[in-house]
């Protein structure tokens, strides 16, 4: 049995194969190599977490060492630690030597400079937040990507990254907590009637449903989904025709529109395409 391409696609990316690689692979009745890039990494979820706190730290402490030793040596300081107390108490110690000299503005200049060294690391620390901030997004994103089904044969067209940020739009978010994407409406938790966060994947089905991007078919004799059984449409000409599927959030440019143009034709012939 044949994969699905939205599987095949999912497998070729996180192999960094090419899809028609891969697919004439699996339908090869031999034995067949592919080459996979030997430097590829799986993370686990603990292992990301982990990596994302390492390089904060490192990221962090590599900054304050840098800022103190350069302003260390650009003063000359007579202070061998890599700490920002370390570096105040020399600067004050260099402040009380250099006083009886210039005592108001020795001290006024070196304490500019700590500001200046301060609010250094605060950026750098704002930077890694935000760099941080980016990866948690792509994590979400990807975990919500797995719950938005392609379109349908004769339904709407929109991508993925669409109906994500239509749902932000309309005031809802998701967001990593413990681990777990939890959902939220309007600044509040969606939870279950246990008080249990909701699914992410049960919220985005509703969403989706409502917004008429995915319908459920209604049973057919057998137990299954049936086609579509709504009566043909009664517009007499295309403006009507439009109008109705544009009241029901359909496009206008799937292949369902087009035979719905097909059948009023066939229908009625005085139908008008103006």
């Amino acid at each position: 049995m044949a994969l699905k391409k939205v599987a095949l696609a999912a497998i070729a990316k996180l192999t960094k194969l090419k899809v028609e690689d891969l697919e004439a692979a699996i339908k090869d009745e031999n034995e067949v190599d592919v080459t996979i890039d030997e430097t590829l990494t799986p993370f686990s979820e603990d292992e990301i977490a982990t990596l994302k706190t390492n390089e904060y730290k490192r990221g962090s402490a590599s900054a304050v060492e840098i800022a103190v030793k350069d302003l260390k040596t650009k003063e000359g300081l007579d202070f061998t630690g890599k700490t920002l107390d370390g570096l105040v108490a020399a600067v004050s110690k260099k402040a009380v030597a250099d006083a009886k000299i210039e005592p108001a503005k020795a001290v006024t200049d070196l304490q500019e400079k700590v500001t200046n060294l301060q609010k250094t690391v605060t950026e750098q620390e704002q930077k890694l937040a935000d760099k941080e901030a980016e990866v948690t997004g792509v994590k979400i994103n990807g975990e919500l990507y797995k719950h938005i089904p392609a379109p349908a044969e004769n339904g709407p067209a929109y991508d993925q990254d669409e109906v994500v940020l239509l749902m932000k739009n309309k005031g809802y978010d998701f967001k990593l907590e413990n681990g777990k994407i939890v959902p939220y409406k309007d600044g509040k938790q969606i939870l279950d009637k246990t008080s249990n966060p909701r699914e992410p994947k049960d919220i985005i089905s509703e969403f989706m449903t409502e917004k008429k991007y995915i319908t459920t078919p209604a049973p057919g004799p057998d137990g299954r989904g049936g086609g579509d059984q709504k009566p043909p449409s009664k517009a007499t000409k295309l403006s009507e025709l439009k109008k109705e599927y544009e009241a029901a959030g359909k496009s206008l440019n799937g292949s369902e529109f087009m035979e719905a143009v097909d059948k009023a034709v066939s229908a009625n012939k005085d139908f008008v395409l103006d």
